[in-house]
């Protein structure tokens, strides 16, 4: 039997899709033409852990249906696209498929070659689940030479929820994760520093965002985001086949968000440069509520992002 567990999200990029598509927050919604070649490109530093990483998404989109004037009904479509994700000790490469019958609702899947480069003291595994992937513990395992050079896939199923009132802004997030990596020595854990969790070799994980925004003016949106994250270990990752408390979910992490975006002007080729900024700090984490990184830091993402229509499909509508 597996154990679900609640935790947070400890800092996952593609997350952002608040940079990806700012103009869902707009109070008239202009319509998703009949096709279209999206893209957006989301750059990232993060601290707490620290990490750096860019994020290109390239989607073909067709759309479901005439939406008339209806915002509820605006920018429907159905899409497939390519997202690669590069950082300087891992690159994943996807390809997904996403449909959004509704405006406040979108759904997607992906499918992920990981290749991880063995550096910065990544990637470790152990076959314990109470075992040490602290900064500090990553440290001394890479000082002794435990970081090595593997590859693996990851399958994502994802569904978003908005809804807006006045200047309200409501979103939830909800990712199902199940990954395969090939660990060394039989060992049926690993530290993975895309996500900062203990993640099993074979198995699932589970991330939900919630963010309540206020949107200031066309340009700000400001806001609290509450992450919260579950895994599932099976019993073969527990030494005997007994599972024991190892503390590693639940895990949660509450703070603000900001995004100011510079313009937005639909079917332009480069359109919605946007500079994030979300500072969240750990109300539950077994290494970084004060163990071994002090509670008072928050994790801290700073991120630009841009977007853009490769047709000029003002033209087809």
């Amino acid at each position: 039997m597996s154990r679900l567990r609640h935790a947070a999200l400890s800092t996952v990029f593609a997350v952002f899709a608040l940079a990806a598509s700012p103009a869902q927050a707009e109070q008239t919604l202009p319509p998703t033409p009949e096709s279209q070649l999206f893209y957006t490109n989301l750059t990232v530093l993060r601290l707490n852990p620290l990490g750096f990483q860019n994020q290109f998404e390239l989607d073909y989109r067709h759309r479901l249906y005439d939406p008339g004037d209806s915002i509820l009904l605006a920018q429907n479509y159905v899409g497939v696209g390519i997202s690669p994700i590069v950082t300087p000790g891992l690159v994943r490469l996807g390809v997904n498929a996403k449909v959004q019958p509704l405006a406040i609702l979108k759904l997607e899947v992906k499918w992920e070659y990981l290749s991880y480069f063995g550096n910065f003291n990544y990637i470790q595994s152990y076959k314990d689940p109470t075992a040490d992937y602290s900064d500090t513990g990553i440290e001394a395992g890479g000082e002794a030479g435990n970081n090595y050079a593997t590859d693996g896939w990851q399958l994502t199923l994802d569904a978003e929820l908005r809804a807006r009132v006045g200047p309200i802004i409501v979103r939830s997030r909800f990712k199902a994760g199940y990954q395969e990596v090939a660990l060394k020595n039989d060992d049926t854990l690993f530290h993975e520093p895309y996500f900062d969790l203990l993640l099993p070799r074979e198995g699932w994980f589970f991330t939900n965002d919630l963010d309540l925004l206020v949107q200031v003016n066309p340009n700000l949106i400001i806001g609290v985001r509450h992450a919260m994250l579950a895994t599932s270990y099976p019993a073969s990752v527990y030494p005997g086949g007994v599972a024991v408390d190892d503390d590693n979910s639940p895990v949660h992490r509450v703070g603000p968000l900001i995004a100011y975006t510079f313009f937005d002007e639909p079917g332009e080729s480069f359109n919605r440069p946007t500079i994030l900024l979300l500072a969240g700090w750990y109300l539950q984490h077994r290494f970084r509520a004060g163990q071994d990184v002090s509670q008072a830091f928050p994790n801290i993402v700073l991120g630009f992002a841009f977007s853009g229509d490769l047709f000029d499909w003002r033209t087809k509508r």
